[in-house]
């Protein structure tokens, strides 16, 4: 579809669109590249114009019902397949619709729409019809009746150039403009790239030098043979240059964000070694980036950073590799297995190779270190010696700092009691108190070894064993206490008393304030 043209009635500037929605900004002339009977509805909705196209397109030209303070409206001509000229006339006041008027030559077009109150300049619809600055002066000359004998100056410049497109290759720019003019591209340095003449058929085909392959801004006027030049039409160049690859990649000691320099604009992408996207940001205008990579990259991954910008043109990849950052060690070492205390001295068992094992009492006091060999084995040595049932905490630290669950380990009980003592006889022989190890079972034997009485050690230290057959003065006892490891105390030789002990005290009773 070619492009539709807008003729400025004030600014008597004409520019041309690409086909689409278009928004005016004051009257104007508007071109259509559509004949009427391609037209299947028009339609207002407020100061906008919908044209709807049998094929199912739609077309809004923005602000088309609008008037300028004197009252100019804006107008709207069709192109016939032929290349004929349709005035689309219509009622701003009430509208219907369009009926369509024929214009079949330039003074018809000046006259229908030139100066119907539409205060557009001759030339300027010349400039729509593409019949050239010649065509406008003569519909002028036509209009004003100048009866002048002689020519006058030409110092009507030509019509803006329209439709402007520059090849996908860059290498030439064509386009439309007044027959025998003089075509001249620049860049937006101003630097002249290219020109051309205007052929009879209106075209014009010029070679770019350098090509334009980067969205280059190119302007293009036209310059007839007395020196009078066009108002420049504007064209952008074809995006088909791949940006630079990107630079100053760097990627933080956690390896979560990759920040670097790329193209404005262009969408910056990280992949994995496998082609898996880890993320992508949009470069700023000052072309610096930062993307967050998901999942962090911490062990040394090689990574393809690549651009990609607007017009899809992909940048070639640059690779940066991802910090290699030791895991923390979080995982504490399992607990100590296969424990045992010899003499109470020396506690071996396993555990995890390079670990130090600790060994505490129950009063958290560190009573013996060692490490773990390589063959998961460990020997410690304890001080003071652990050997009368003690109650012991075994743990394990790995180099970490991560501690195993502590061991409850009770140390063997290998430590005999001591000799009962404070031995007492009762009254008549039959009973005998004294005092020992709480828990030990006591044996009372007579002089032929015959065990006459046991009991066992309360918790207060004391013990009262009945003694059967009852004992006499002068008779030989022997007293041992065994505790509950199996451990006997030496022997304790008593001779009962020649005297007998008085009578336990009876009829006991404390006052009621306990005093």
């Amino acid at each position: 579809m070619d492009n539709i043209v807008v003729a400025d009635k004030q600014t008597e500037v004409a520019t041309q669109s690409a086909w689409g929605n278009i928004n005016l900004k004051g009257p104007g002339v508007v071109q259509m590249p559509v004949a009427p009977d391609k037209v299947a509805t028009v339609t207002q909705r407020g100061q906008d114009l919908i044209i709807t196209l049998k094929s199912g397109e739609k077309v809004t030209i923005g602000n088309f019902f609008a008037v300028d303070q004197a009252g100019v409206g804006s107008d709207i001509v069709f192109v016939g397949e032929d290349g004929t000229l349709w005035h689309a006339q219509y009622d701003a006041t009430a509208f219907t619709g369009f009926t369509f008027e024929d214009v079949t030559s330039l003074d018809d077009l000046v006259a229908g729409i030139g100066t119907a109150g539409s205060a557009m300049p001759t030339w300027a619809i010349a400039g729509l019809s593409l019949l050239g600055v010649g065509g406008a002066a003569a519909a002028a000359d036509n209009n004003s009746g100048s009866s002048s004998g002689g020519s006058a100056p030409d110092t009507t410049a030509p019509a803006t150039p329209i439709d402007l497109l520059v090849s996908p290759d860059g290498l030439r720019l064509t386009g439309r403009g007044e027959a025998g003019t003089t075509v001249s591209i620049r860049d937006a340095a101003g630097n002249l790239i290219g020109s051309g003449t205007v052929g009879a058929d209106g075209t014009f085909d010029v070679t770019l030098n350098p090509p334009q392959i980067n969205s280059e801004n190119l302007e293009v006027t036209l310059t007839d043979g007395a020196g009078n030049v066009s108002t420049p039409g504007t064209v952008t160049a074809p995006d088909v240059t791949a940006p630079l690859a990107p630079a100053d990649l760097a990627i933080n000691e956690q390896g979560t964000t990759l920040t670097g320099r790329a193209e404005p604009g262009s969408t910056v992408s990280v992949r994995g070694a496998d082609g898996v996207l880890l993320g992508s940001a949009v470069a700023g205008a000052d072309g610096q980036f930062s993307i967050t990579l998901q999942p962090p990259q911490t062990e040394g991954q090689a990574l393809e950073v690549s651009a990609k910008d607007a017009a899809g043109n992909t940048s070639p990849s640059a690779s940066i590799s991802a910090p290699d950052v030791e895991t923390p060690d979080t995982t504490a070492p399992d607990q100590p297995t296969n424990l045992a205390l010899a003499s109470g001295v020396t506690l071996t068992g396993r555990g995890e190779p390079g670990t130090t094992v600790q060994v505490r009492d129950a009063a958290g006091n560190i009573i013996g270190t060692g490490l773990v060999g390589a063959d998961g084995l460990f020997s410690v040595t304890l001080s003071p010696a652990q050997a009368n049932g003690e109650a012991l905490d075994i743990r394990l630290v790995d180099a970490a700092g991560n501690s195993s669950i502590p061991l409850e380990f009770t140390a063997p009980d290998i430590t005999p009691p001591s000799a009962v003592s404070d031995i007492l006889v009762g009254s008549g022989g039959l009973a005998l108190s004294g005092r020992g190890e709480p828990g030990a079972t006591v044996e009372v034997r007579d002089a032929n070894g015959t065990v006459i009485g046991t009991g066992v050690v309360g918790a207060n230290g004391t013990f009262l064993i009945n003694l059967d057959p009852a004992v006499q003065p002068g008779d030989q006892l022997s007293l041992v206490q065994t505790d509950p490891s199996g451990n006997a105390s030496v022997a304790l030789e008593y001779d009962v008393p020649l005297t007998t002990a008085p009578d336990s005290p009876s009829n006991l009773a404390i006052d009621a304030d306990g005093t």
